[in-house]
């Protein structure tokens, strides 16, 4: 094993990068020509790639690379000659040299020799498929998937728009291309980029110091300087922004070979369409996502899509789709990974947390089916039925959502049995330097992501105050627009002293973001500015409530608010579609709604599509059976729910039941019915109903406008879920009949 001391390090450096460039070149072209019709212009390019490699070995040397070059040249020469097209076997030996160039460029960057491996089988695979009765005829067995290494292309970055394309230096017009593009490009170290990044956001703390003295300077030409300062160090930071930035393709490159061995390790047939490989991301985030990426597509592949034969069955191309969709929207980059599949089966996910022991029947009952979803991102939670080489251990899904935490990204699932399931990821463009929001409140400074902020409200006077607030259940609620919106003071939630302010004024921050909608109240709004994002502290980290801390204008630090994080400390649900409150409404433009009184005087709604009866019974007709109240109705036993114990968590006694008890019945089929326990009966109604927000706890579905009053509608599916979900189960599956 002959060292490599004595080659000029900066000349084997040149090598090992310029070899991943092609490779990378390599393998795309050997996939299109796999999928294609005999193409010679690129099977000429997939020569000239080996024998650039092969050339660059002879005059280092590298012998044990040379050869493995040589033997794909020849393989690939034959091919030219005979004009045979690229068969799976052909391709399945070209992906594995490429694999074996790689893995011996890595061997040279850590170890500085050629490594140990033998690659003479490979060698004598490529050399028999040079035979002109075996290009077609030799089959190699389905590869395992390529070990994934750190290519030294990974520490490189490129100051260009276009991309590197491998050119023959021993042609002429070549030889003036590529003098063309080493004029308009060239290569830069990572790490001195990260140190310009560095140094640019320093210089942004300093910007923002002078503008902070601004206001009291009075020399004309050190104020006409400041200015200037804060000019140049935008446009500064605009451009060494966007060195650091790459598009989203060099992420994708690796696809199309995943997608190929995937698939024939699974047995299934599977299309690739990428669609938005020019957005851009910071090259940070682009290598954060790769693992999470890798992860998703082979879930897609390996749960998402069904074999051909079943997809035949089911009326569909035997072919499954596999789509990659990204675009930049409100700050962030949106990443979707979508199939055509199976979908994801809610029942499913219920059963195997269970048989894992993650959560009980009464915990996985009361879930729902968005929560259930986010089930699949419990650590050791899989629906696969046995351990196989891809899938089954548990790890994935979890590690999927905690990258895209440390880059202060999101994930959502959108899936739909039977049609296919949607992965949508949500990242901010660059983590160093973001615009923001600097609000005040109990006497401390935060910051919150300008891309999280929708609207500022200012409410003056004591008696505006009090006519749009609003409390439902001890929970303030503003309206804005016809819309229902949350209220979450930030100082209550941090903990923080409460406002000496005036009171006759209110300042609120209208926030909307991953499915989050609420307005944070602050005691002050004073500015927006392009922070520096610093991590925080190990003590600190635990705390999702924050995303980071910011050194401001006249050097006092400042925490960033995590908006997700703090909707979820403060008790605010995601918006949802209320899909079976619209259905009710299409039903009938007016419909009938149930106006009950509930627990803590709460104005509840029904929609009386499954009511069957009203009723005003005496408390002496209800009974008590294995802790639960029942009552004979019709042939019936029929299971009460007291949204008394469902809202408060607390039991009555029956003896705390009024001497008449208004209880409304619930038919959802022939053989489930129940009754809802209420406190009073107020009116029934029947007019338009006006969903105007999202509700903000369980057993609700919306908030809507019910005779100009605001009203939260039940979800009757999630109410008999919050209840006991063992005897009304039993007693709803066997009808209750004696």
């Amino acid at each position: 094993m002959e060292s490599l001391d004595d080659i000029d390090a900066e000349d084997l450096e040149a090598f090992v990068v310029e070899s991943h460039e092609i490779l990378n070149q390599f393998e795309q072209d050997v996939l299109n020509l796999e999928r294609g019709a005999f193409d010679q212009r690129r099977l000429n390019q997939l020569y000239r790639a080996l024998h650039t490699i092969k050339g660059n070995c002879g005059f280092l040397p590298l012998p044990k690379l040379e050869a493995i070059a040589h033997a794909g040249e020849t393989l690939l020469d034959t091919i030219r000659t005979t004009q045979h097209p690229i068969t799976p076997a052909t391709a399945t030996a070209l992906l594995q040299l490429t694999d074996a160039i790689r893995q011996t460029l890595h061997t040279i960057e850590t170890t500085a020799t050629e490594g140990s491996q033998d690659y003479s089988a490979l060698i004598a695979t490529l050399a028999a498929l040079c035979s002109p009765d075996s290009v077609t005829d030799i089959t190699i067995a389905s590869p395992v998937a390529p070990t994934t290494l750190a290519p030294s292309a990974a520490s490189t970055s490129y100051i260009a728009t276009e991309g590197f394309t491998v050119l023959d230096t021993s042609d002429p017009f070549a030889s003036e291309v590529l003098d063309s593009a080493l004029d308009s490009t060239i290569r830069v170290q990572v790490d001195l980029l990260d140190q310009m990044m560095n140094l640019v956001s320093e210089l942004v703390l300093a910007r923002n110091r002078v503008l902070q003295l601004m206001p009291v300077i009075t020399h004309p030409a050190l104020l006409s300087t400041c200015q200037q300062l804060n000019l140049i160090t935008n446009e500064l930071q605009d451009r060494v922004t966007r060195t650091r930035m790459q598009p989203i393709s060099t992420l994708w490159r690796s696809l199309p070979r995943l997608v190929r061995e995937t698939a024939i390790a699974c047995g299934k047939e599977v299309a690739l369409e990428l669609d938005g490989s020019e957005t851009e991301l910071d090259r940070s985030l682009i290598a954060a996502l790769k693992d999470p990426l890798t992860h998703l597509v082979r879930n897609c592949i390996d749960h998402g899509i069904e074999p051909p034969d079943v997809r035949v069955t089911k009326g569909k191309p035997a072919q499954g789709t596999l789509k990659l969709r990204a675009l930049q929207e409100n700050g962030k980059v949106t990443l979707e990974i979508s199939d055509d599949g199976a979908g994801i089966d809610p029942a499913q996910i219920k059963r195997r947390s269970q048989q894992q022991g993650l959560m009980s029947a009464a915990q996985v009952e009361s879930l729902s089916d968005r929560d259930v979803l986010d089930l699949l991102f419990l650590p050791g939670f899989s629906t696969a039925p046995e351990v196989t080489r891809l899938s089954g251990r548990g790890v994935g899904m979890d590690v999927v959502r905690r990258n895209l935490d440390s880059v202060n990204g999101t994930i959502e699932i959108d899936s739909h049995p039977g049609y296919g399931t949607t992965f949508r990821l949500r990242i901010p463009l660059t983590l160093a330097i973001i615009p923001a929001l600097l609000i005040s409140s109990g006497g401390e400074r935060l910051t919150i992501p300008q891309a999280s902020v929708q609207e500022l409200i200012r409410i003056e006077g004591h008696d505006q105050i009090e006519r749009r607030i609003e409390t439902l259940l001890n929970v303030p609620v503003f309206r804005l627009r016809g819309q229902i919106l949350p209220l979450v003071n930030l100082a209550s939630v941090l903990q923080l002293p409460p406002s000496s302010q005036d009171s006759d004024l209110l300042y609120m921050v209208v926030i909307s973001t991953d499915g989050y909608r609420f307005g944070l109240i602050v005691d002050q709004i004073e500015d927006t500015q392009d922070i520096v994002v610093k991590p925080l502290s190990k003590q600190l980290k635990s705390l999702n409530m924050f995303a980071g801390v910011t050194v401001l204008g006249d050097g006092s630090a400042a925490l960033i608010l995590d908006v997700p994080g703090l909707a979820q400390h403060a008790g605010v649900q995601r918006q949802t579609q209320m899909d079976s409150v619209m259905s009710d409404v299409e039903e009938s433009d007016r419909p009938l709604i149930l106006i009950v009184l509930g627990p803590q005087n709460s104005r509840l709604g029904i929609c009386l599509t499954h009511a069957t009866r009203l009723d005003m019974i005496s408390r002496d007709r209800i009974e008590q059976v294995g802790g639960q109240y029942v009552m004979q109705y019709r042939d019936r036993i029929v299971s009460l729910i007291d949204l008394e114990v469902v809202f408060s968590g607390t039991a009555r006694p029956l003896s705390e039941f009024a001497d008449i008890v208004a209880v409304v019945v619930i038919a959802f089929d022939e053989n489930h019915t129940i009754g809802l326990v209420v406190h009073q009966i107020l009116d029934i109604v029947e007019e338009s109903l006006s969903v105007t927000g999202a509700a903000n706890r369980p057993g609700m579905q919306c908030y809507a406008t019910v005779q100009g009053q605001i009203t939260e509608i039940l979800d009757l599916n999630a109410i008999v879920a919050l209840s006991d979900p063992y005897y009304a189960a039993r007693a709803l599956m066997s009808g209750g009949r004696r």
